[in-house]
């Protein structure tokens, strides 16, 4: 049978935004491909009216048709969705990733919508689409929830896949590849693992545990040969690519496996990787591993500089100094580093914001990014801010940059905007104040404290940001632009030594 997988991926602040890979598709349409299915994938970068997506849908002409998205994207999954009854395309749906999981009620709800599943996809949708084949019921399958004139069937979660390498290698070349984001510029992303250990309030792995149950194993990491075997199958297939990215939430955590992937990462791939760590479990010996390894970057998670908002408010139980000692051990190997903060943080203040941008100006960090925080349905910072009444509107915007929903009284949205937009300058300029001999240091940041403290100065701040941001994302797509023609004349090259070396072996 024939399965359409629609994935809405919009970015509206990035200029001809090409959208990124995702691994929850590219893992189903593996799994479909294997069982002998045909897979196709819309992927909407772009703003798609009504029209084009139903046109696009009738060229496909599935058998079923399979929605996923970040709660980010929910409301357009629902529009999506309601444009395919409003059409009468009788093509049955079902929705997965992230947010029905975490949302289900919402989500089955959706008008057009007639199945959802929750949880990791693979096995229930493999199941779906035999039963659909063979015309056997399908209200009873562990992960769905079925919608049938009007009445729904929970099913429960089957337990979690805990041999990961039993999983194929995920089909990429449902994308767009080579153009995507990261792709386009030679970085391929890759998943070593999933899950993550910890408990943060604002992040759904606590939720998802929840969902799973006790005694589930969330956390799993395959095989480093199965890693190892699917990196050097892509860069086999893209030989453009000369770097990787691992998008788990913490590469090194097992140490065991982490010496084994360092010794064969080294000696069989030996190109360039960027991963994310945390802090507070990041010693010598694992930036030791990372260096050996071959890595260039390392991101950690600092979220906010305020010791008691980092702790009672996102239960991330580490401290300055041991943020400020995994970043010292990575300068001191060579490894660039990249910060994770968020502004809008139920409770913050102007002070505890400068308290975040103080701390990145004192670990000599190389690259920050700044975010806005998001109340994802279901965490328990959700929770604590439906509780307080926080909330000003319903709705997130479509990416964790976007403006505040929560109406906080220790801070207004004009503040949150203008320290996320300003977050880095400020980081650069309490460096430089940092360096001043310590009376006339301590004094200039009082003073830059009680300034930026003021809503006025948010406001000047904030007129001035729109014109200078509009060049930086001009510059930023020149040179995007650039660094793409020189990769398509570089695999062009490439190409026509393949065939000039080709024809040599036949002569």
């Amino acid at each position: 049978m024939k399965i359409t997988f629609v994935y809405p991926d919009t970015y509206p602040d990035y200029p001809k935004w090409p959208g990124g890979f995702y691994f929850g598709i590219a893992s189903l349409s593996s799994i479909l491909k294997g069982e002998g299915h045909q897979t196709s994938l819309i992927h909407i970068t772009q703003p798609i009216n009504k029209y084009d997506f139903i046109k696009r849908i009738r060229s496909d002409d599935p058998d079923l048709i399979g929605f996923s998205s970040t709660s980010h994207h929910a409301r357009f999954v629902k529009e999506l969705a309601s444009w395919l009854v409003e059409a009468k395309v009788e093509v049955p749906t079902i929705y997965g990733g992230i947010h029905p999981t975490i949302v289900a009620e919402e989500s089955i709800a959706m008008d057009g919508i007639d199945m959802i599943c929750r949880g990791e996809g693979e096995a229930a949708l493999a199941e779906l689409c035999h039963r659909i084949e063979k015309k056997q019921d399908t209200k009873d399958i562990e992960n769905l929830w079925v919608k049938t004139d009007g009445k729904i069937t929970r099913n429960p979660i089957r337990p979690l896949l805990d041999d990961l390498d039993r999983l194929p290698f995920p089909d990429r070349s449902i994308f767009n590849y080579s153009n995507l984001l990261d792709e386009r510029e030679g970085v391929a992303v890759f998943l070593a693992s999933k899950g993550c250990p910890y408990s943060c309030t604002y992040c759904t792995n606590h939720l998802l545990r929840k969902i799973y149950g006790k005694g589930s194993k969330t956390v799993r990491f395959r095989s480093v040969d199965n890693v190892i075997a699917e990196i050097k199958q892509v860069l086999y297939n893209y030989p453009h690519i000369n770097s990787i990215i691992f998008h788990d939430d913490i590469l090194l955590l097992k140490r065991t496996w982490a010496e084994e992937f360092t010794e064969k990462y080294r000696s069989e791939i030996n190109i360039p990787f960027i991963c994310n760590a945390r802090a507070d479990v990041t010693d010598e010996a694992v930036v030791n591993l990372l260096k050996k390894a071959g890595c260039s970057h390392v991101k950690f998670g600092i979220e906010s500089g305020n010791a008691e908002i980092r702790s009672r408010v996102l239960n991330r139980h580490m401290t300055n100094d041991q943020i400020k000692k995994a970043f010292a051990l990575c300068r001191k190997a060579g490894l660039m580093t990249l910060s994770f903060n968020m502004v809008g943080i139920p409770y913050e203040t102007p002070d505890t914001i400068l308290d975040t941008i103080k701390l990145n100006a004192s670990i000599g960090v190389n690259y920050i990014q700044a975010t806005i925080y998001q109340p994802y349905q279901g965490t328990k910072l959700n929770e604590l801010c439906r509780e307080q009444n926080f909330y000003g509107s319903e709705g997130l915007g479509p990416s964790f940059y976007s403006p505040t929903v929560l109406k906080l009284n220790t801070l207004s949205p004009t503040q949150i905007l203008m320290f996320k937009e300003n977050f880095r300058a400020l980081t650069r300029y309490y460096q430089v104040l940092q360096k001043l001999p310590t009376v006339l240091s301590h004094i200039a940041i009082r003073f830059s404290d009680k300034i930026l403290s003021f809503n006025l100065t948010a406001h000047v701040l904030n007129l001035i940001h729109v014109p200078l941001n509009y060049l930086y994302l001009r510059c930023i797509q020149l040179k995007v632009k650039s660094k793409i023609a020189h990769l398509q004349a570089s695999n062009q090259k490439h190409l026509i030594t393949l065939k000039g070396g080709h024809s040599e072996g036949k002569t």
